[in-house]
């Protein structure tokens, strides 16, 4: 059986008895806060009878009830009814409530991971220039010693000259001692 159709035979069961009784009672008018609500007539006691309140009465099989099953008072039926016409929104809030702390952690997570990431940046971009700074003073050093040394063409055509000259100088003492 439908829930809907549980809850309708209920609220028959339950308010229809009150309804016969509230016919001379004047309903008042709704505003805008009570527009939209479910009013539930005032339940009429007997003299001497305690309200009940919200309440859910078990019943066993002997007990004087037209059924076995819950015996519910008007309060508890309004309860089951309000419960039961809010659940989608409840839920719906319930759900957006979720969403937006998600987003919200989410977007923490991204903001976190953000401010590593540029911390990240100026780090490596730090010993990038730290890099770029030794590596200029390498090239400026490595100059410098260039710059320094003597050109080896100058040095190997004086060696050249050298060695033909000694050549020329031991041939000739040679040929000298020889005579």
């Amino acid at each position: 059986m439908n829930i809907k159709k549980i809850i309708s035979t209920l609220v028959l069961v339950t308010i229809l008895p009150n309804l016969a009784f509230a016919q001379n009672i004047p309903s008042p008018e709704p505003d805008e806060t009570t527009k939209n609500m479910r009013v539930l007539p005032p339940m009429k006691l007997q003299p001497g009878e305690k309200d009940p309140g919200a309440a859910l009465s078990p019943m066993k099989l002997g007990q004087r009830a037209p059924f076995t099953g819950v015996l519910l008072s008007p309060a508890a039926v309004a309860n089951v009814i309000v419960e039961f016409e809010t659940f989608e929104e409840r839920l719906h809030i319930e759900v957006m409530r979720s969403v937006s702390e998600e987003r919200a952690a989410g977007d923490k997570r991204l903001s976190d991971a953000n401010a590593g990431c540029v911390a990240d940046k100026k780090e490596l971009q730090a010993n990038l220039d730290a890099s770029k700074r030794e590596t200029d003073a390498y090239k400026t050093e490595l100059k410098n010693i260039k710059d320094s040394q003597p050109n080896p063409y100058i040095w190997a055509g004086l060696g050249a000259l050298g060695g033909a000259a000694f050549t020329l100088l031991t041939v000739f003492a040679v040929t000298q001692v020889t005579k």
